[in-house]
C-alpha cells in the first residue's frame, strides 16, 4: 500500500472497493446481521421478521462489489417490506451511517494498534442538528476522545435533546439520519 493508498483509506476517500462506494474508500463494511436486527427491531419498532430481512438486505448491498448506493437500498427496502418510503429511507440513512461509522472505527483501531483518538465532524456540511453539534462542542472543549468517551458524549447530547437516540450511542448514532463521521485524531 502506498502513502497516497494509505491517506486516501484514513480519509474515507478515493475510489470504492469491495465494501462499496458512497464515499466510504473501500471500508470492510461489516454488517451483523443478528445485532443489526435487534437494533432496528427495538428503535424502530418493526416487527422481528421485517428488521431480520432489512438487516439482511443491509449486508447484501453493502457488501456489492460494485458498490451500493442508499436510495437504492431503500428502495428495495420499501419494495420487498412494503414499507412508506421516508420511513424506509430513515432506516436506511441511520443504519448505514453507523456501519460506515464502526467500520472507520475497526479500520482506525488497526492502523494505529489500538489507541485512537476521535473527532465527530460533519462530512458532508447539512448535519445541523443540536446534538450533534453539541458533541462536536464537548469534544472541541476537551480535545479528541476515545471511543469510550464519544460514545459517552454521544449518549449524553442525545439525551438532552427530544430528536436524540442515547439508546444508539454504541452504534455512533445520535440520532435518526446523522450525516456525521468518525474520523480519526492524529497528532502534529
Amino acid at each position: 500500500m502506498g502513502l497516497r493508498d494509505w491517506v486516501t483509506g484514513l480519509l474515507g476517500e478515493g475510489e470504492s472497493g469491495a465494501g462499496g462506494s458512497d464515499g466510504d474508500g473501500g471500508l470492510d463494511l461489516v454488517v451483523d446481521v443478528e445485532r443489526r436486527a435487534g437494533a432496528i427491531l427495538e428503535h424502530y419498532g418493526l416487527p422481528g421478521e421485517e428488521a431480520r430481512r432489512v438487516a439482511e438486505i443491509l449486508a447484501a448491498e453493502l457488501t456489492r462489489e460494485e458498490g451500493y448506493a442508499r436510495s437504492m437500498i431503500a428502495d428495495r427496502v420499501v419494495r420487498e417490506l412494503d414499507l412508506d418510503e421516508e420511513r424506509a429511507r430513515t432506516v436506511v440513512d441511520t443504519e448505514v451511517a453507523s456501519i460506515r461509522n464502526l467500520a472507520r472505527v475497526r479500520r482506525y483501531t488497526e492502523q494505529a494498534g489500538g489507541d485512537v483518538r476521535f473527532r465527530w465532524v460533519d462530512s458532508v456540511g447539512q448535519d445541523d442538528s443540536p446534538v450533534c453539534a453539541d458533541v462536536r462542542a464537548a469534544i472541541d472543549d476537551r480535545g479528541p476522545v476515545s471511543l469510550d468517551e464519544l460514545r459517552e458524549l454521544i449518549r449524553d447530547a442525545a439525551s438532552e435533546h427530544s430528536s436524540g437516540t442515547p439508546e444508539r450511542a454504541d452504534d455512533l448514532v445520535p440520532h435518526e439520519r446523522c450525516r456525521h463521521t468518525v474520523v480519526r485524531h492524529l497528532e502534529d
